[in-house]
């Protein structure tokens, strides 16, 4: 097998996760960095023994030892640089969420099909074996008909995390809040699991940060099938809680945690108790961003290999699309006042 050599964009805590996770990936190695500081760049890659290490974009991309680059900048600076990427024909791994707003997220996957290059998306929680146990039970109907989700992403994120970098918690750069960089993940997790979240009800508010945007958000969802939905997210609940996704039917309930790849709870009809919660699960969850597992990561980076590896396109645009959508109705809809169509 070719091995496919990755580069990054960014040198920030998502571009350390992939540094690291990447040592563990078979068929892929890390030949380069880029940072609009040379020095950050540099010293990136001194940290992680990258080869080589850039402040100009063009330089970076001009590199014919190049195969796939990593966007981790910013949200709200994914387009212009995922769409650098595409034309110069290096395939296009991007952090949640795609971008920012729909328009630009549009056209990130146009010009990853126009230069027909693979577009993935990382959501790695779908990569769980919690996340495998869900799609299972509700593919062979264990749970019966699913009626209700309860999602609750209620983390806790100390000043100093705002206050370190000045593009988080602006409309302009990050796009929004808790909503859009915390909990897109389990907005993506539910659309996988139970399909497209339809309409929204939104309230939004600012709780303890000094930022523009919200660090707390409550919704409820509907879902195309008539699944209902609530839905919590906080980066302001001291001292912060391990996500719980809920899965409601008539026949059996089961709940999960992503990150953590845990099962928390399963019980049905026809089995019992399958799994009851694990006596070392804490509710409480890390608050530094640095200290989250990366298995998850480690999984869809081996994912996105094979699937290039086996001259696959991978095309997470149009999943990664309906997270966007789902998080502009939300804003839309606290903002407005009304449910929201999504």
């Amino acid at each position: 097998m070719t091995t496919l050599r990755f580069g990054i964009i960014g040198a920030g805590v998502a571009a350390e996760t992939h540094a690291r996770e990447l040592r563990n990936i078979s068929g892929a190695v890390l030949v380069s960095v880029f940072a609009r500081n040379q020095e950050k760049a540099a010293a990136f890659a001194a940290a992680f023994s990258v080869p080589a290490s850039f402040s100009d974009i063009e330089d970076f991309l001009a590199d014919a030892c190049l195969d796939v680059v990593i966007v981790t900048t910013p949200n709200g600076l994914h387009l212009d640089y995922a769409i650098a990427a595409a034309r110069a024909g290096k395939h296009v791994v991007v952090e949640k969420p795609l971008e920012i707003s729909c328009e630009r997220a549009d056209r990130i996957i146009d010009a990853c099909t126009t230069s027909r290059v693979g577009l993935s998306v990382i959501y790695h929680r779908a990569h769980s074996r919690a996340a495998r146990r869900a799609m299972a039970d509700i593919v062979s109907g264990a749970l019966g008909q699913i009626f209700l989700v309860n999602i609750i992403d209620n983390e806790f994120r100390r000043p100093s995390y705002y206050e370190g970098d000045a593009w988080r918690g602006t409309r302009a750069i990050e796009g929004g809040g808790c909503v859009i960089t915390q909990s897109t993940h389990l907005i993506d997790l539910a659309q996988l699991l139970l399909g497209p979240i339809v309409s929204v009800y939104a309230e939004t508010t600012t709780a303890l940060h000094d930022i523009e945007t919200e660090d707390a958000a409550v919704a409820v969802l509907k879902f195309q099938s008539g699944i209902l939905g609530s839905f919590s997210s906080s980066t302001a609940a001291f001292p912060g809680q391990r996500h719980l996704l809920t899965i409601s039917g008539t026949k059996g309930t089961l709940i999960i945690n992503g990150e953590h790849d845990e099962i928390l709870f399963r019980q049905t009809v026809d089995e019992g108790e399958t799994h009851p919660t694990p006596g070392n699960f804490s509710f409480g969850d890390v608050q530094n961003p640095r200290e989250f597992p990366t298995l998850g990561q480690r999984a869809q980076l081996q994912a996105i290999v094979n699937e290039l590896q086996s001259d696959r396109l991978p095309a997470d645009g149009p999943r990664a699309m309906l997270s966007v959508k789902v998080v502009e109705a939300i804003y839309r809809s606290a903002a407005e006042g009304r449910r929201v169509a999504v």
